[in-house]
């Protein structure tokens, strides 16, 4: 009665034994797991095919279209890369800088810039290599190929080849201010450019140089040099001597604050020239004055006339209502508050001229 009563109050328990598939599915014994009979194999289990399919990835069916605010204009965008050489054998290859190099050459021999002589003993001689630079517009368009012959300064010694290195440059300062006083006094302003600057510094140093590739110089000769070259530690020196004492002879006197600006002020009116290494403003009251003053200069050296400043040190210039608004990337927001309160201090009096406060 007592067991009848236990076991129909226990749960029910199953008195079939599993199916086992395979020796690794045996349950453990008390004395180890049992080993795997060797003709014993996995029986095959057949598997069911799913009755369910993956659905395909939710697709957006609408057409995907720019904002309306974007429909009036064209956006794109395109880079390209000037290629510049390297190497005087990519050179040969190429006519344009072949052109540059006879170029190059034509002028040094113009300005004569060495003389080709033999070796003193004790004198060591410098080398030289050639430097491509394609020369852009404001617009990014090439202008020319230009192909400069450096003299490798690295390897001159202080003392014997050079001394004083030091050469005044114009400062940004000066720029600024001479653009506004243009402005403000209704002055032109003229833009000329020196053509190899620097071959027209005269050394009073002993420099020796290897022949130059692509030139008829034989190896056992060498050039001493008469003419400042570039890449010497002294040219931009020699070369600021030079057009110092040049513009002095027609009058000018350089300022006490830049001595890269010099200013020429006689009964006829008042020239001002500034001079950034080969680049040079000119404006003034004296206009017969900057005439012959190009014409002047156009003698002494090679010069190119730029006409109207237009584009100088990455700046350009635009003349709107008798002011000079130049702009430059990521130009400080003071000089724009100057150029404003210009524009205001010259448009003050007429203001009040018209308003009948002036008297």
């Amino acid at each position: 009665m007592f067991a009848d009563d236990f076991v129909a109050d226990s749960p029910s328990v199953s008195t079939q034994t599993p199916l086992l598939t395979g020796p690794s599915e045996l349950p453990p014994s008390a004395d180890g797991p049992v080993p795997a009979c060797e003709s014993s194999s996995p029986l095959p289990v057949e598997s069911t095919p799913s009755s369910s399919v993956a659905p395909p990835p939710d697709r957006q069916k609408r057409v995907i279209q720019p904002p309306v605010r974007f429909r009036d204009y064209i956006v794109g965008s395109a880079t390209f890369s000037i290629y510049e050489l390297s190497s005087y054998r990519e050179a040969c290859s190429n006519p344009d800088w072949q052109q540059a190099m006879t170029d190059e050459l034509q002028a040094l021999a113009k300005t004569h810039t060495w003389d080709v002589v033999d070796l003193p003993s004790g004198k060591t001689p410098i080398s030289c290599k050639w430097v491509y630079k394609i020369k852009t517009k404001s617009d990014g368009s090439i202008e020319r190929y230009k192909a400069r012959l450096v003299a490798r300064g690295f390897t001159q010694e202080y003392g014997i080849d050079y001394e004083e290195t030091f050469a005044p440059v114009a400062r940004l300062t000066s720029v600024r201010s001479l653009i506004a006083v243009a402005a403000a006094r209704s002055w032109p302003l003229n833009q000329m450019d020196v053509k190899n600057a620097f071959l027209n510094g005269d050394l009073t140093e002993e420099v020796y140089m290897h022949p130059p590739l692509g030139s008829s110089i034989q190896s056992p000769k060498v050039c001493r040099l008469r003419r400042a070259l570039y890449g010497l530690k002294q040219a931009p020196r020699a070369w600021f001597a030079k057009f110092s004492t040049t513009v002095c002879e027609f009058g000018f006197t350089p300022s006490s604050y830049d001595s890269a600006l010099f200013l020429r002020k006689i009964a006829g009116g008042t020239i001002l020239l500034l001079l950034y290494v080969d680049d040079m403003i000119i404006t003034g009251d004296d206009l017969p004055g900057i005439s012959h003053l190009k014409q002047f200069l156009s003698r002494q050296f090679e010069m190119k006339d730029l006409g109207a400043l237009n584009y100088f040190l990455g700046w350009k210039s635009l003349r709107i209502l008798q002011a000079i608004f130049s702009h430059r990337q990521n130009m400080p927001l003071i000089f724009w508050l100057v150029l404003v309160s210009l524009i205001a201090r010259l448009l003050l009096p007429l203001l009040m001229l018209r308003l009948g406060l002036l008297l």
